[in-house]
């Protein structure tokens, strides 16, 4: 029969494994771990035959040891056995010895590279293909270029105000000059209306004076 403070121990011990607190090792050459407490050490071990546990000195000398049916035997304060608490820490302590969840950790991490590698495989191609001409064009993209015109196939690049205005007045001036004057068939000559001749005056008639001859006798040029 198990002593109460063992029954503690196996208690206190189970916690602590189960939390990761302590560490176990793999005896070399059996399925037994122990665990080094100062200068104490723990050691359990289970197979197919047996299930034991042990309380050693450093010297080797055993304090405590318990078997299968010592185990099985004590209770608890959980109402387990002490048996199954035995069996709870030597699977604790096997995976632990063995690395078994850091293995299962480092293959969770190649696989998750592998994942982003083949993510950013998909994001390459798709960036690679060819686009389609036909898509809808973005507000953003309306606002830069006009749809493309399916005439002459190319993409006409919007106006500014400033520059339609040029472009409009450019074209009336030149629908003036082309436009024939209305009224007029285009295809007879406009006649022109021959200029007025212009009569020269005729030259004013001159007048000759004739002028008396004055003398100092006769000062007025009068007949005598």
């Amino acid at each position: 029969m198990m002593h109460k403070h063992t029954v503690d121990l196996l208690e206190r011990l189970l916690a602590a494994t189960q939390n990761d607190r302590i560490k176990w090792t793999e005896v070399p050459g059996k399925t037994a771990y122990s665990y080094l407490a100062g200068d104490f050490v723990v050691l359990i071990d289970t197979n197919t035959e047996r299930t034991s546990f042990r309380l050693s000195d450093a010297k080797g000398r055993s304090l405590e040891q318990a078997d299968t049916d010592d185990l099985n035997a004590a209770s608890l304060k959980n109402g387990n056995t002490a048996l199954s608490a035995v069996h709870s820490i030597h699977a604790i302590a096997k995976r632990q010895a063995m690395g078994t969840d850091e293995a299962i950790a480092s293959v969770l991490g190649h696989l998750q590279h592998l994942d982003l590698n083949d993510e950013a495989k998909a994001t390459e191609e798709a960036n690679h293909e060819p686009k389609d001409l036909g898509h809808e064009i973005s507000s953003e993209d309306e606002a830069v270029a006009d749809v493309i015109s399916p005439s002459d196939g190319g993409t006409e690049i919007a106006e500014t105000p400033e520059a339609e205005s040029q472009d409009t007045e450019a074209t009336l001036a030149e629908n003036a000059e082309d436009e024939p004057v209305e009224g007029i068939a285009e295809d007879h000559p406009v006649e022109e209306s021959p200029a007025p001749v212009v009569e020269e005056a005729s030259p004013e008639p001159t007048i000759k004076i004739k002028k008396k001859k004055r003398s100092l006798l006769n000062p007025f040029g009068g007949k005598k």
